[in-house]
């Protein structure tokens, strides 16, 4: 008897650990961004299908949110589907891209973040040479590196803002964060 008791024991502790050990690594996979070295091979290898796309964005005022998917988001309730942007934007990689007032554009490649958590985005940013008008919202921040230890830090985590690394003259690589 008290040799199964130990066997249940060592069952509960054992599935106890199992489920720990997976639930940390969920978090960490759900919860990591691709290093900026990933970023930059992505750019590199898909330069021309990222000026393909900014060409088509720039000429085309109603897109301001595109999903993974193609769908442009016009005004919150209506959208329409895009299908080569659907092409670029997988070809790309990206999960989203943002264009911005002042004719920016993020095509974020990693991130998470939601309307009561904190957000982490990282991908490429399309800044023209003369913006339209001054840039809304955040302004970006140039930095050496987008490594976490490099990055100014607030309550034990990276500060919010828009942190940037220059690629090329209009491309840099983007870090988004706010902290709730």
């Amino acid at each position: 008897m008290l040799k199964v008791l130990l066997y249940i024991c060592l069952s509960v502790v054992a599935l106890f650990l199992l489920c720990a050990v997976g639930a940390w690594s969920w978090v960490r996979w759900e919860y990591h961004l691709p290093s900026e070295q990933h970023v930059r091979r992505e750019f590199e290898s898909h330069r021309a299908d990222y000026i393909r796309i900014v060409t088509l964005l720039q000429k085309d005022p109603s897109a301001k949110y595109i999903n993974g998917d193609g769908k442009v988001d016009i005004d919150g309730i209506h959208s329409r589907f895009v299908p080569e942007y659907r092409d670029l934007i997988r070809k790309i990689g990206a999960k989203f891209v943002c264009v911005r007032e002042d004719g920016s554009m993020e095509f974020t490649l990693g991130g998470y973040g939601g309307p009561i958590s904190s957000d982490s985005y990282i991908g490429v940013r399309y800044f023209p040479k003369n913006p339209i008008g001054s840039p809304p919202g955040w302004t970006q921040t140039v930095v050496s590196s987008l490594d976490s230890t490099k990055l100014p830090q607030e309550n034990g985590s990276v500060a919010t803002g828009l942190y940037v690394v220059a690629i090329e003259p209009e491309w840099f690589i983007f870090r988004f964060e706010y902290q709730e």
